[in-house]
């Protein structure tokens, strides 16, 4: 990708910024428009990229671990949240803050839901503007980016309520809420029996719930 800013999650110098060699640092943020020209061209291939601080992620494959975690946390808000108006998806569509091609972050979150009517035009975008929940689950080589720069980027949403960040390599769920301007970081919720209360969409799921059929020693 000639001129782009291509770092892969599996590659240990995506963890850490500072390994980026200076040549890439000079390279100007890469824009949504550019990017959504990128993925065109790769056709079938582009699920695996997102856009993060004007940076093209590759993401890697997931493990079956991870896709349970998914489907569980994902089944769950969309059963409940049909009965709302409300659309849950799971890993196909990215989040922009606006229409503005220019930005440079058009993250993919593994599970997103947003409420309210489609119009016609509005089904024909590649993503949304306006996420109520979002929830990403992570491994150590995902860490730092999905509580770094993405969690700050979703927190700039003034449409997001819920922002839920779930481990696959320990039983951990990890809870941030608006509370009016600011975000409030609940206590995270480590037990079987802990609850992650959603007010916003008025949907409840435990631990063990998002955890069924997952081993993790």
């Amino acid at each position: 990708m000639k001129g782009f800013r291509l770092l892969q999650r599996r590659d240990p110098t995506f963890r850490q910024e500072a390994t980026i060699s200076n040549a890439a640092r000079k390279l100007a943020p890469v824009t949504i428009a550019e990017f959504d020209d990128y993925v065109e061209r790769l056709g079938d291939e582009a699920r695996s990229f997102e856009l993060v601080d004007g940076v093209i992620v590759m993401m890697t494959n997931p493990t079956l671990r991870h896709e349970q975690i998914v489907s569980n946390t994902g089944a769950r808000l969309k059963l409940a949240m049909d009965g709302r108006r409300c659309q849950t998806y799971y890993g196909g569509i990215r989040i922009q803050r606006s229409s503005d091609r220019k930005a440079p972050d058009k993250p993919k979150p593994d599970v997103v839901v947003r409420c309210g009517p489609i119009s016609r035009d509005t089904g024909l975008r590649t993503y949304i503007d306006d996420p109520v929940v979002v929830v990403e689950v992570l491994s150590p080589s995902t860490k730092d980016v999905d509580r770094g720069r993405k969690l700050e980027f979703y927190k700039s949403l003034e449409t997001l309520q819920h922002i839920v960040i779930v481990y696959q390599d320990q039983k951990r769920i990890e809870h941030y809420h608006r509370n009016g301007d600011d975000w409030t970081a609940d206590e995270a919720l480590i037990k079987l029996e802990d609850v992650l209360d959603l007010s916003a969409v008025e949907f409840t799921m435990t631990v063990a719930e998002a955890y069924f059929d997952v081993a993790i020693s």
